[in-house]
């Protein structure tokens, strides 16, 4: 933990990438730019899809750190990007460490987004601001994923503030807007608390222009006695999932239940390198 005497710069970075298709209908990664707190591994193409691996060789976000995420598709463009490390947000006497994220899916494009989870330590506040802008022929899957601290060690909901606000546009019109600020020692969080004391969460979109609202029935059936499940209709193109879970076996399950049937809704295939990395949950 830093002290008053503890002299820190604050580490301020993050991506941009762009993706573009190729002559030969194969997504590539066009531009890209990166800078610590992350570290981006070399594009891997399989049928088509461009995936590329997340990491942070920092030992995660302390007070004052800013990571930025700007994110472009180009038309008819398959992105996929994993990160199988977690996000450990560290404890703080003061201030906040801050992430802020952009997606751009332009035209019949589709971009799927699977990171590992946030780990909200002891004493943690972390203020996230993420955006979609979503062009109505594109599909998108896209996963958040929050730890409540190091279950392992007895810490569970221990930190001091998670806000958040997730804007998504579809079309370019508003189809979902979240804006929260859980504050455990305020007691926001005891109805998780009430259900599982160690209660891990995941929130999962599925943006597409025909989404069938039997896909809402579906996943209410993957719901068991470890992992409760909810699910709606977005405004416009879309499904939310909102997972919690009782330990990270139940909800690694309900993730990948919710993956395979979100696929099949988009008709895609996605690549095994995705479907094989995701290795984070314990």
């Amino acid at each position: 933990m830093l002290t008053d005497e503890t002299v820190r710069d604050a580490v301020r970075g993050g991506l941009r990438l762009r993706y573009e298709v190729s002559g030969e209908a194969e997504t590539n990664l066009a531009q890209q730019w990166v800078r610590p707190p992350m570290h981006l591994a070399k594009v891997y193409h399989e049928d088509g899809w461009a995936t590329n691996l997340l990491t942070s060789p920092t030992a995660g976000l302390l007070s004052g750190d800013l990571l930025e995420v700007d994110v472009e598709l180009g038309p008819d463009t398959r992105v996929a990007l994993i990160s199988p490390a977690a996000c450990r947000v560290h404890t703080m006497e003061t201030g906040h460490a801050e992430v802020v994220q952009h997606y751009s899916v332009g035209e019949n494009a589709t971009l799927d987004v699977w990171p590992a989870p946030i780990m909200l330590q002891a004493g943690a506040s972390l203020k996230q601001t993420t955006r979609l802008d979503v062009a109505a022929s594109a599909q998108v899957l896209f996963c958040e994923i929050v730890s409540p601290g190091r279950a392992a060690h007895g810490e569970s909901f221990a930190f001091e503030s998670w806000r958040s606000r997730f804007e998504i546009y579809c079309g370019g019109k508003l189809s979902n807007l979240e804006n929260f600020d859980c504050r455990p020692a305020f007691g926001d969080a005891e109805n998780w608390k009430k259900l599982y004391p160690n209660a891990s969460y995941a929130c999962i979109y599925l943006l597409a222009e025909d989404c069938s609202e039997q896909i809402v029935h579906l996943a209410h059936k993957l719901e068991t006695p470890d992992a409760a499940l909810g699910a709606s209709m977005l405004n416009r193109g879309g499904v939310s999932f909102k997972v919690l879970a009782g330990d990270g076996i139940a909800l690694r399950k309900c993730i990948f239940q919710l993956r395979e049937l979100a696929a099949r809704e988009l008709e895609i295939s996605l690549p095994r390198t995705v479907r094989r990395a995701q290795t984070f949950f314990y």
